[in-house]
């Protein structure tokens, strides 16, 4: 690990262990202010669409005039919305915490930015893989911190708790990472709608966006309905969904912390890819129809290190294939891709999840298997 890595890994799993803390109080929290499933859906959904309008300018403005600026200013904004949520007590003030966060959430982009800055491009999918393990360590903390709070009737702190973790992630951004600027600048690219012009300017990325979406897509129908389908149909609440929540995290650290760049030599991206998302599809499939804690355990096992495996070797697939001035546009679209799953799933999930409880997670599935089958035709065999 190149020692430039710690301070940035650092401060991605502060902020999301603070992210992690929220993610899974607010289905519990809407329900309690009177929200139905499509209005749980539209409060999840309504970060990432703000996510997905400014991430890639996010990433742009990075390129120009270097990561560090803009890393703070969108953890500021981040835990910002988490101060909001904390004081929050209706759906609006819920509203207003969620678009805050998604005007600060491409710190997670710039950071791989960052990353991809700092890591020679053979070492790059092992880059990827540990700033995955920094958010999914993050990730294992904030629910299991989370669901301690709710079982010891200090819920009302969940928010509270959130924001002092994501503001230690900006003072860790101020004072703990160097200055850098991208290594090799390039000419501000013309500006074209939402700022497509690399997706125009690189063809092969269009395959590895798209992709992208789908992975992003399954994991939000998942976290949009996950905490009412373990109530439904066994009668958990918090505790059981910051435990399992948790444990799909922790599985992710060790996957891609530490075993990703010996399955990518061993695979090669292409297959790992493959098996990724039939992983995901097989596991999601499987969740509605758990008898209990230790099949909704197995079904998680092959979600989580489905998601691990496939994520991180998207964004280096990405990352090879683009000029390093252009890393910060390119991390940037990546997470707009993220956004475009979470705004589909969590609104499209909570639909469906008022329909039958099995119909998101069985909708993923076969949209998973499916991406499986079609990574032949949207990746590129030599990028």
């Amino acid at each position: 690990m190149n020692r430039r890595e710690i301070p940035i890994l650092g401060a991605v799993f502060l902020d999301l262990a603070g992210f992690g803390m929220i993610l899974i109080d607010l289905q519990f929290r809407a329900e309690r202010f009177g929200a139905d499933g499509l209005q749980i859906g539209l409060l999840l959904g309504s970060m990432f669409l703000v996510q997905m309008l400014v991430s890639s300018r996010w990433g742009r403005l990075s390129d120009r005039i270097g990561r560090k600026p803009v890393l703070l200013l969108c953890t500021a904004f981040s835990a910002g919305g988490m101060a909001v949520y904390a004081i929050s007590g209706n759906l609006w003030g819920i509203l207003a915490s969620r678009v805050l966060a998604g005007l600060g959430a491409a710190n997670v982009a710039v950071a791989q930015a960052y990353l991809s800055d700092v890591t020679e491009e053979e070492q790059r999918v092992g880059a990827m893989g540990r700033v995955g393990a920094a958010i999914s360590a993050g990730l294992i903390v904030g629910p299991t911190l989370a669901a301690a709070l709710a079982a010891a009737g200090g819920s009302d702190w969940i928010g509270v708790v959130a924001t002092g973790a994501s503001g230690l992630a900006a003072l860790w951004v101020a004072w703990g990472i160097p200055a850098i600027r991208p290594a090799a600048p390039v000419a501000e690219p013309s500006s074209t709608g939402f700022g497509i012009s690399i997706l125009r300017d690189l063809p092969s990325l269009r395959g590895l966006v798209a992709i992208s979406v789908v992975s992003w897509f399954s994991l939000a129908a998942l976290e949009g309905t996950f905490g009412r389908l373990i109530q439904r149909t066994l009668g958990f609440d918090q505790t059981e969904f910051g435990l399992i929540f948790g444990y799909e995290s922790l599985l992710t650290v060790v996957v891609s912390g530490l075993l990703l760049t010996r399955l990518s030599r061993r695979f090669g991206d292409r297959a790992l890819l493959r098996q990724g998302y039939l992983f995901q599809g097989l596991g999601l499939a499987a969740m509605p129809f758990a008898p209990g804690l230790a099949a909704l355990f197995l079904a998680s096992t092959l979600f989580a290190y489905g998601q691990a495996t496939s994520n991180p070797t998207v964004n280096s697939l990405a990352s090879r294939i683009t000029p390093a001035g252009r890393h910060g546009e390119l991390f940037g679209w990546l997470q707009s891709a993220r956004s475009v799953g979470f705004l589909v799933g969590p609104v499209l999930g909570g639909v469906l999840f008022d329909l039958s409880p099995s119909a998101p997670y069985l909708a993923a599935g076969v949209i998973c298997v499916a991406a499986s089958l079609l990574v032949a035709l949207w990746v590129p065999k030599s990028p």
